[in-house]
């Protein structure tokens, strides 16, 4: 069975997993999410590429869970810009994903006004510097900083009576590290507030060296 995203071209992939892969424009990119999302598709990773070696410039990469197989679609993003069309709408989950590849690419997804769909980070920590993307291939593998000050914009809930709780990152457990805010009324939790990302080792800086 073939998979089908209509007004798509897919390509065929090599394998033992039934894929296929399309390059896009910003338009189709967008269109092909929601004709996916619309299918039952679901999307399994977004990420960012630095492929400008190779005359390919900055590349954001989709990889969607259809009934057929896997389809990876690609989209070049423009070097004056290095932005690309926010799929948070079509799939909540795209959101830390495209916070990710900014924080490591540089590429920020923007909504149909042209304005960041998040602007928070979900990698950085404060270890390189604001402005800094460790993942493209103009950053030496062994480059290093130092440990700057993380003010991350969690989301305030006020009122009477209302406790803020921080837990985290480091805590007893066998579970992934991360930070916790609580907001309280005596036992009844209002909003917990989660900030992941503190196992990212830079590993595929790693793959560059191998």
């Amino acid at each position: 069975m073939l998979a089908s995203l209509p007004g798509i071209p897919l390509k065929p992939l090599a394998g033992a997993v039934p894929a296929w892969r399309a390059e896009l424009d910003a338009q189709g990119w967008r269109a092909a999410a929601a004709s996916a999302a619309a299918a039952g598709a679901r999307l399994g990773a977004l990420w960012a590429s630095d492929e400008r070696d190779r005359g390919a410039g900055l590349r954001v990469h989709a990889l969607l869970v259809c009934y057929e197989g896997l389809v990876c679609l690609e989209l070049a993003v423009p070097a004056t810009q290095s932005s690309f069309p926010d799929l948070s709408d079509i799939f909540a989950c795209a959101s830390r994903m495209q916070r990710a590849a900014y924080d490591l690419m540089g590429t920020r997804a923007v909504n149909s006004a042209g304005q960041p769909a998040e602007q928070r980070g979900w990698l950085r920590h404060a270890a390189w510097p604001e402005g800094v993307f460790p993942l493209r291939r103009d950053v030496p593998a062994g480059a290093a900083w130092p440990a700057g000050e993380d003010r991350y914009a969690f989301v305030a809930v006020e009122g009477d009576g209302v406790h803020e709780i921080p837990v985290g990152p480091v805590h007893a457990g066998t579970i992934e590290p991360g930070h916790f805010r609580f907001s309280v009324v005596g036992e009844r939790v209002l909003r917990l507030e989660e900030r992941l990302g503190y196992k990212h080792k830079g590993v595929e800086k790693r793959f560059e060296q191998m």
